[in-house]
């Protein structure tokens, strides 16, 4: 299955990657080791040491050096080999990749350009920098196609029917939808006042049951990072009543049919409230764990392909927003395809030539 490449994919929450241990995770179909080096910088390197193909992860970690766990090849952050008890060690290396800790998350470059792009790192400080009690995060690994978790995302609509206890209440079905493209972003806009707030936000508003104004908006950005923002202020109220919440949405393929699914929710409202923070987010995790999960996975099983379209499938308004991102996601796969099918006649093209005296 063909991925972008090109581009900083979601490794792991910072705190997964401890001092002093192995780490492995597998992306895009390749395995990877990472591990933090004395100095608190995270490396990753292809789980995989070249010799008999071990994973590395098996191994020991001992002054930022991995020692394979079956011949003893010692392997450092560059991915180099610094010691084989048995002989040379010239021909002996695996890959390294380039990564970056930033807002206590991990990105990895997955691509093959000799220089990783840091200014196109994401930039989630305005989470970051907020309280613990306004704030969690979680993790899913689940059984279907990246672009599946991204499409449920994309297309709130589900939340009136799959989540109508919880986040759900009518509001997405109701709410008129504006779909703009923005460069390589896609931004999707729900606007609409409604009888009352969805649940899971009802409780907290100073007279719940009261009419609002409910307004949602999805970012996303290749390769299937999104931001998830929800204001509903009371009808009639200004902005000092309405309840905000900034939220990302994160994912990262596994293989074509498995993903990582990273989730991290903040609040703007009652953001020292330690059991609010609590009880949001086991509401949103028994959502996402116990409602999104199993239906994705059995819409991947029934699909038994990654590519939607080729399904024909009824496309309904709500549709626009996913439907045009995985357009332009598609789109740019294809053309890092094609800039590095032509890349092998360029670089000839450009070598010297050799004349053979007569």
């Amino acid at each position: 299955m063909p991925y972008l490449r090109e581009a900083w994919y979601l490794a792991a929450w910072a705190e997964e990657i401890k001092p002093g241990e192995l780490f492995h995770r597998t992306l895009l179909d390749e395995p990877v080791v990472f591990y933090r080096l004395r100095s608190g910088a995270i490396a990753a390197l292809h789980d995989r040491c070249p010799h008999r193909f071990v994973p590395l992860h098996l191994g020991k970690l001992e002054n930022d050096i991995i020692q394979c766990a079956y011949h003893g090849l010692q392997f450092d952050c560059s991915g180099k080999c610094v010691h084989n008890p048995h002989g040379s060690s010239k021909a002996a290396a695996t890959r390294p990749y380039a990564v970056v800790e930033r807002d206590g998350l991990v990105w990895i470059w997955m691509g093959e350009s000799a220089e990783a792009k840091l200014e196109l790192v994401p930039d989630f400080s305005h989470m970051s920098g907020l309280p613990e009690t306004a704030g969690s995060q979680g993790y899913l690994w689940t059984e279907c196609n990246y672009k599946l978790v991204a499409d449920n995302v994309m297309d709130l609509s589900h939340a009136d029917f799959l989540h109508a206890d919880s986040v759900g209440g009518g509001a997405f079905t109701a709410a008129r939808q504006h779909v703009e493209e923005m460069g390589d972003a896609v931004h999707i806009t729900w606007e609409c006042r409604h009888d009352k707030a969805p649940p899971i936000y009802d409780q907290f508003l100073a007279v719940p049951g009261q009419p609002v104004q409910f307004r949602t908006e999805v970012r996303w950005r290749a390769p299937g990072i999104m931001n998830l923002d929800i204001t509903i202020t009371p009808c009639g109220g200004g902005p000092l009543q309405a309840l905000q919440t900034h939220n990302a949405h994160i994912v990262t393929p596994e293989t074509a049919t498995t993903t990582h699914y990273f989730f991290w929710l903040t609040r703007q409202f009652h953001m020292e409230d330690a059991q609010i923070n609590a009880h949001r987010h086991t509401a949103m995790m028994r959502a996402f764990s116990t409602e999104d999960k199993p239906m994705l996975c059995e819409q991947q099983r029934a699909m038994g392909t990654d590519d939607l379209f080729s399904l024909r499938p009824v496309l309904l308004p709500s549709d626009a927003g996913a439907v045009r991102a995985r357009r332009k996601l598609e789109q740019r796969i294809r053309d890092e395809q094609a800039a590095k099918a032509s890349r092998p006649s360029i670089e000839a093209a450009q070598r010297p030539t050799t004349q053979t005296a007569t």
